[in-house]
């Protein structure tokens, strides 16, 4: 049996990146870093073995240590950028990013998983966003981003995410998964250009993209 995927999640709220990472039976949360009461009651609830850090400033290799985290979440908070607030993007102190940036940098995880609200994308004409997957791309991390609604996951509502994906280049498992897209890619290209894969000479009809 292989070995389940260590977990550190940050600005936990209630645990909701935990709850789905470990609900495919391939993560074990290691720790949770949240200030709000009620948030901390929940998770000491359900996760009663694993720490709470309060403050993001303290989290990194000094608390956590080297026990092998493979992947970091976060919802790094909002309001600096929510058009419900101000918009004062990285000059206003709730801005933390840097912070989980800091602590992504310590530790190394091979996977980094961060949410914010859809205005993350345009806010200062994208400068903001591009600084968080610049930051990332530098430290060597492949990045794909995209927004999701919650109405696309069955909810009732939009509530629109923004959703950055890292994957730590030049490490087995993301050899793995670009040998996997490549396949795909090849795959797809066959499809678009009307070809079957044991190079049938038979034409496919209508094979006009899309």
């Amino acid at each position: 049996m292989n070995e389940k995927l260590r977990h550190l999640d940050l600005f936990s709220g209630i645990g909701g990146f935990a709850l789905g990472l470990e609900s495919t039976g391939g993560f074990e949360t290691v720790g949770f870093c949240d200030d709000e009461p009620f948030a901390q009651k929940v998770l000491k609830k359900h996760w009663p073995d694993v720490p709470i850090y309060e403050d993001v400033r303290d989290v990194g290799v000094d608390t956590v240590g080297y026990r092998g985290v493979d992947i970091i979440t976060g919802g790094f908070p909002c309001q600096s950028i929510s058009v419900a607030g101000l918009q004062k993007a990285t000059e206003d102190n709730r801005w933390l990013w840097p912070e989980m940036f800091r602590i992504i940098k310590e530790i190394r995880p091979t996977y980094v998983i961060g949410e914010n609200v859809r205005n993350l994308i345009s806010i200062r004409d994208g400068m903001v966003f591009e600084q968080v997957c610049t930051d990332l791309e530098g430290e060597g991390y492949e990045v794909q981003t995209y927004v999701l609604s919650a109405s696309s996951q069955n909810a009732p509502h939009l509530r629109y995410r923004c959703w950055i994906v890292g994957i730590l280049a030049d490490t087995e498992s993301n050899r793995r998964h670009s040998k996997t897209q490549q396949k795909m890619d090849e795959k797809e290209n066959r499809r678009e250009k009307g070809c079957r894969p044991d190079n049938s000479s038979k034409d496919v009809a209508n094979s006009e993209s899309k």
